[in-house]
């Protein structure tokens, strides 16, 4: 499951025009190449074209609530749950620009009880950029925050992990952020043309091969 991505190589500017969304990007916006969701932020840091009260871009927190004892919980939302565990936030949506994302592939080792976890990176073959669908909800400070939303996996995700992330172009971006049904975003209705790369290829013993 997806609890990392890249946005450093993001041009917000590019996403305000995409998506045409209010704000300014050069302005106070942080852009990281391992945005982390279990790293703990005083302030929301991470950019998001939000629809609310209009297509704005703005700063916010990942997770939809603040969960200390569950450090998961609302970080992924799984988009089947719709009808019911997020139906009041289901309207609430919003994209994160991002270039890339982060899975660990669990590889069980001949000998070994304990499977290794092998970190790969997930991009668009012919996008410098795209946007990660999310639903966001209101903290009790003002502050949004959001959750990723995700679906069955495609054939190329089904080699990294059982779930997936909805990401989506531009064109696609503004039908989600128009609300169209969740149901179309959804694999097989729905497919990114996902890469990866293995970035741990030393961790994993020739002997499987």
């Amino acid at each position: 499951m997806c609890y990392s991505f890249n946005n450093k190589k993001v041009s917000l500017k590019k996403a305000v025009e995409d998506l045409n969304a209010e704000g300014d990007e050069e302005q106070d916006f942080v852009l990281d190449s391992n945005v982390n969701a279990f790293i703990r932020k005083t302030v929301p840091d991470i950019p998001a074209i939000v629809n609310r009260d209009g297509i704005v871009l703005m700063n916010t927190f990942w997770g939809i609530k603040q969960h200390p004892d569950a450090p998961t919980k609302g970080k992924n939302l799984q988009s089947e749950n719709t009808p019911t565990f997020y139906r009041k936030i289901e309207r609430n949506r919003c994209l994160i620009p991002a270039s890339s994302y982060y899975e660990y592939k669990t590889v069980y080792v001949p000998g070994k009880k304990t499977p290794i976890k092998v970190k790969h990176e997930l991009f668009w073959k012919d996008k410098a950029q795209f946007y990660i669908a999310g639903y966001y909800d209101m903290y009790s400070d003002g502050n949004l925050g959001f959750g990723l939303i995700t679906t069955l996996p495609n054939p190329v995700q089904a080699e990294i992990n059982n779930r997936m992330i909805i990401t989506l172009d531009e064109k696609m971006g503004k039908d989600f952020l128009d609300r169209m049904p969740i149901e179309e975003f959804q694999y097989p209705n729905y497919s990114p043309q996902l890469h990866y790369e293995n970035l741990e290829p030393e961790r994993i013993p020739q002997t499987l091969f």
